[in-house]
């Protein structure tokens, strides 16, 4: 069997593996409870909440974990109090490129980009199937 190389595929290459997987489960949960939860339950409202708490979920991970343990990004809001302005911050790791676990980024950057492109896809097949209200799931 071939021995994986740094950059490939593999979770097991990872710098953070747990952080990588809870990354990739909250990822994917919510597109699954979306795609199968009427096999399981007949309850709209049900695996609207579900679905709308994973993806919540997701993006507070995101945000706060995975983005800063696998990439080195950080982003936050700021506020000016006596104007009201909003500023967002975005910042990165010094010598982000040299430390980085190739595999780590990867991962985070395919599943960043796939997972709205899933949703995308989802929402166009909706369309088709006439599911007017799986739409307001599909476009959170």
């Amino acid at each position: 069997m071939e021995e994986a190389r740094p950059g490939d595929l593999s979770w097991r290459l990872s710098s953070h593996p747990i952080t990588l997987l809870c990354f990739l489960g909250f990822r994917i949960s919510s597109l699954l409870v979306y795609l199968l939860g009427l096999y399981f339950t007949n309850n709209f409202i049900l695996v609207f909440i579900l679905t709308t708490l994973l993806l919540a979920i997701d993006f507070y991970y995101l945000k706060n974990i995975a983005g800063r343990r696998l990439v080195g990004l950080r982003w936050w809001n700021e506020v000016n109090t006596s104007t009201g302005d909003s500023t967002w911050v975005f910042e990165s790791k010094e010598g982000r490129e040299q430390n980085q676990n190739k595999t780590d980024g990867r991962f985070f950057w395919l599943a960043l980009y796939a997972q709205p492109a899933l949703w995308v896809a989802v929402a166009v097949i909706d369309v088709v199937r006439l599911k007017w209200g799986w739409l307001s799931v599909v476009g959170e």
